[in-house]
């Protein structure tokens, strides 16, 4: 549910145009303490079995403790071993503490770790839900892709006709092969509308759009729809792909969570998943693309407000670690 501080934060922000999107980022990622706490405790901070592009020194979860400790990364004998998937560096590796941290689709091992972390909805004080896109919303204001963690929260701007106009159809991003779903849903659509396949997987563009957040987004800004098609279907399994393309400013087609209504508005996206059959979802869409007002409905929806879940609020993390040290 929706943070009682964080709510009363956004009514108030939300009622004054205008606002400094920086004073929203603040308060996301540190909450109501950000400068008013004394001095501030030391914790060494151990980061073991992250993907390779991971920065141990820049990232999330050192963004939302750093206004709360005086932090050092180690390699051993932390304070704190945040650990996740690809390794097993964990199982040799000293610390005080250990919080697993996952983004694929895997269930917590809560008896593993002290504490966990991830998108799953488990009723269980060891574990702390966080889905991938809000780390992924940090990650694409630290690159650059644009210039706000708060982006997703703020009102959204509906394309001008000449704008509408002026995008191509679809887009399709992908290196993974293995998406079954996804994998037949694209010729269903490219078979009716030619759609850009710009990434390794079924390029049919000649060339291959470089990997990374700035270069996702910056390419999506060229097209009216893109996929966001996740890996597999999950409850609660709500990755970054929903996100890269609202924040290009097109409408996501969407599949995976079956409870993705929980936390992102109905009438943001696409789901084709709500279809009978893919022609159907076919039909739907290219009829939205036929209709500037349609479309223009579609981006008129703020994706993460008013919705039942809120998960930009990133500081109830930090206290929630804080209490578990």
């Amino acid at each position: 549910m929706l943070d009682q501080r964080t709510g009363a934060f956004l009514e108030d922000f939300l009622a004054k145009p205008g606002g400094d999107p920086e004073r929203l980022d603040r308060f996301l990622l540190h909450g109501p303490y950000r400068g008013r706490r004394g001095g501030r405790p030391r914790l060494k901070l151990a980061f073991h079995d992250f993907w390779p592009e991971f920065d141990t020194g820049t990232n999330f979860f050192i963004e939302i403790l750093s206004g709360r400790f005086d932090l050092s990364v180690v390699d051993d004998d932390s304070d704190l071993a945040i650990v996740s998937v690809f390794g097993g560096r964990h199982r040799t590796a000293r610390s005080r503490r250990t919080l697993f941290f996952t983004g694929e689709n895997v269930r917590p091992p809560l008896d593993g770790f002290d504490m966990a972390v991830s998108f799953d909805r488990v009723d269980d004080p060891r574990h702390h839900r966080l889905p991938l896109y809000v780390m992924h919303a940090y990650e694409h204001m630290r690159e650059g892709a644009v210039p706000h963690f708060c982006s997703p929260v703020l009102p959204p701007v509906p394309p001008t006709r000449a704008a509408f106009a002026e995008r191509n159809f679809c887009a399709f991003l992908y290196k993974n092969p293995n998406g079954e779903r996804r994998n037949r849903f694209f010729p269903a659509l490219d078979g009716r509308r030619r759609v850009d396949s710009v990434g390794w997987h079924l390029n049919n563009t000649g060339s291959v759009v470089k990997m990374g957040w700035l270069a996702k987004i910056r390419v999506f800004e060229r097209y009216r729809f893109a996929f966001a098609f996740e890996n597999a279907s999950h409850p609660g399994y709500l990755t970054e792909k929903i996100l890269d393309v609202f924040q290009a400013g097109a409408v996501p087609l969407y599949w995976g969570d079956p409870d993705v209504e929980r936390e992102v508005a109905a009438g943001s996206f696409i789901d084709v998943s709500r279809f009978a059959t893919d022609e159907e979802a076919v039909d739907h869409i290219l009829a939205v693309d036929g209709d500037y007002d349609a479309y223009r409905a579609h981006r008129a929806v703020a994706p993460f407000l008013g919705t039942e879940e809120f998960h930009f609020d990133a500081y109830r993390l930090a206290d929630w670690i804080e209490s578990r040290l």
